[in-house]
């Protein structure tokens, strides 16, 4: 089995509140669960306005689909996102 991990940076600009910025994560979350069936959880910057990370997971057999899920679910992000995406990182584990 191979695990693979998505975890993406965001700088959000005009967030006013903690309601705002949880409407913005919530609505990326169940894209990203609907679209690739992936568990998504806001993982860091909680309290913080101008800052959110999500991560995700995803399982697969082999280490190819698992990346072509991942790359397919930032390809997404990248194209419904109006934020700046600060950081991206992608980790595959398994044998």
């Amino acid at each position: 089995m191979i695990v693979g991990t998505l975890q993406i940076n965001f700088r959000l600009y005009g967030v006013t509140s903690l309601k705002a910025k949880r409407k913005i994560s919530n609505s990326l979350k169940q894209k990203l669960k609907n679209k690739f069936n992936l568990a998504v959880a806001e993982t860091g910057f909680i309290d913080n306005l101008d800052y959110l990370e999500v991560a995700m997971v995803t399982l697969a057999n082999e280490k190819v689909r698992v990346e072509e899920i991942l790359n397919k679910a930032l390809a997404m992000v990248e194209a419904i996102t109006a934020d700046e995406i600060i950081e991206v990182k992608i980790d595959v584990f398994g044998a």
